[in-house]
């Protein structure tokens, strides 16, 4: 055991030498780094289709006395077309989107009946009706990015036109009693996510969800059955909202990588 002990010692000492100028000869290398691979480019032109649900309320009070209310509320669907330009820096994209929606209510409103809180609580056999017929955005978008996802939040300028109608509900069948249709002015506000899909012909898909809530501002409307251009009973100050959930197909005609 002694001399293997000792031949092993030797053994190392002369080879020593040699596997040092040979590891001072050779190059040192250091492990290759990891590369975050590169998520898809957000950068470009788009259009896009969107479908979904809307709830909406369509709240009035009368101008004369006595001060009785004008308030509907309903669902329907909504369909919405879409053109958006956006550009991205690093993890951070910017843009801008336009938007025109039409609400699936056309034989459809809400509605509530008279004697009670949200309709003419001052006169009997009478049926309010009101429907948020269609809208149009224009506004902001900012998005962070996450590879091929992007959360995003928007707002801006939306314009909406809001209806509102009111039947005698004494004879069979009902008698339209008044009848308003006006544009309001508002803003809206919405966040979504989208995912970049795959190259679909000359443009990339996306999909996504999106939420967002609409805000119409009051508007005085008057009956258009028997227009004048003075209050009268059946004049009143009407706003109206809407909050949509959709699904989104984007697809953006400037390609990324």
């Amino acid at each position: 055991m002694k001399n293997i002990l000792l031949s092993a010692a030797a053994l190392i000492a002369f080879a020593a030498p040699a596997l040092a100028a040979d590891m001072s000869a050779r190059p040192i290398t250091k492990a290759p780094s990891m590369v975050a691979s590169a998520g898809y480019n957000w950068t470009g032109f788009y259009t896009a289709s969107s479908i979904g649900g809307a709830w909406y309320e369509v709240n009035g009070t009368y101008v004369l006395p006595p001060p009785d209310q004008h308030n509907t509320d309903d669902s329907t669907g909504i369909y919405g077309s879409h053109v958006g330009i956006q550009y991205q820096w690093g993890n951070w994209v910017l843009g801008v989107e336009g938007a025109y929606n039409t609400l699936f209510n056309g034989d459809d409103w809400g509605s509530s009946t008279s004697q009670g809180p949200d309709c003419i609580a001052s006169t009997a056999n009478r049926l309010c009706q009101g429907r948020v017929r269609n809208y149009w955005t224009v506004g902001g978008k900012l998005g962070m990015t996450f590879g091929n996802w992007m959360v995003y939040g928007t707002g801006g300028y939306a314009n909406g036109r809001v209806q509102t109608s009111t039947f005698r509900t004494a004879t069979t069948p009902n008698i339209l009693n008044d009848f308003t249709s006006e544009r309001h002015d508002g803003w809206f506000a919405g966040a979504g996510v989208d995912l970049f899909v795959t190259k679909f012909l000359y443009s990339d898909l996306i999909i996504g969800v999106e939420y967002q809530h609409v805000a119409l501002d009051t508007e005085r409307h008057f009956d258009q059955l028997f227009p004048v251009t003075a209050p009268n009973a059946l004049t009143r100050d009407v706003d109206a909202s809407v909050d949509v959930i959709r699904a989104k197909a984007t697809f953006k005609w400037t390609p990324g990588g």
